[in-house]
C-alpha cells in the first residue's frame, strides 16, 4: 500500500509538473499564435487595398479637358458654326452649352486667344437664342455684336455670321456623370439656364 501511495504522490507531482509546463508554455503559444493571425490578416488587408483595377478609364477623353462633371474639346481647326456642330457630333458631342458663371469663366480663362464658336444661335437678330440642347437662352449674359451665331472671345460673349470661320468647343457629360445625372457638379441654386 506504501507503494501505491509513492506511486500515487509520484503521479500526483507528475501531472502537476505536466500541468505547470502546458500553463507555463499555454500563454506564449496563445500570444504567437494570436501575432501570427494579425500578422497575416495586416498583410492580407494590404494587399488587397493596394490592387489596381485592371483597366483605368480617364473620365474624359485623351485631349479632352474635365471641369465639374463635363468634358470640354478645344479644337485647332476652323470651320463654320454648323461645321463645328457637326464635328463635335462626330465627337459625340455638341457646340459648349456654358450652364453657369462658373462654365463660362473656365472656357474664358482655358481657352487660346483665337475665337471660339459655342453652341448658342438664333435663326435671325431679334430671334430668341437657343442652345443646342435646344434650351433657350435666359439672358444671364450679355452677347456682344449683331450675327445669329455665338463664339467667345476675350471679353466674353460675341456673335457673328454663322459661315465665318472660327476654332470650336465641344462638350460633353464625363462618364461618371452620364452614369450619375447628379454627378455633374452642378449646384441647382447656380444654374443658370
Amino acid at each position: 500500500m506504501l507503494i501505491d501511495m509513492g506511486r500515487a504522490e509520484h503521479q500526483r507531482r507528475h501531472n502537476n509538473f505536466s500541468l505547470k509546463c502546458i500553463k507555463d508554455k499555454w500563454i506564449p503559444i496563445t500570444v504567437t499564435v494570436v501575432i501570427t493571425a494579425l500578422v497575416a490578416t495586416i498583410i492580407w488587408l494590404a494587399a488587397k487595398m493596394s490592387r489596381c483595377p485592371s483597366y483605368v478609364t480617364a473620365a474624359c477623353p485623351d485631349g479632352w479637358v474635365g471641369y465639374q462633371g463635363k468634358c470640354y474639346y478645344f479644337s485647332g481647326s476652323e470651320g463654320s458654326w454648323s461645321a463645328s456642330q457637326n464635328n463635335c457630333s462626330s465627337l459625340g458631342a455638341s457646340l459648349a452649352v456654358i450652364d453657369s458663371k462658373q462654365d463660362l469663366e473656365f472656357m474664358l480663362r482655358y481657352k487660346e486667344p483665337p475665337l471660339y464658336w459655342i453652341g448658342l444661335r438664333r435663326d435671325s437678330p431679334g430671334q430668341p437664342w437657343k442652345w443646342t440642347n435646344g434650351t433657350e437662352f435666359n439672358k444671364w449674359f450679355q452677347i456682344g455684336g449683331d450675327g445669329s451665331c455665338a463664339y467667345l472671345n476675350n471679353p466674353g460673349v460675341s456673335c457673328s455670321q454663322c459661315y465665318s470661320e472660327r476654332r470650336f468647343i465641344c462638350s460633353q457629360p464625363d462618364v461618371y456623370a452620364r452614369g450619375n445625372p447628379n454627378a455633374a457638379g452642378e449646384d441647382s441654386t447656380q444654374k443658370l439656364t
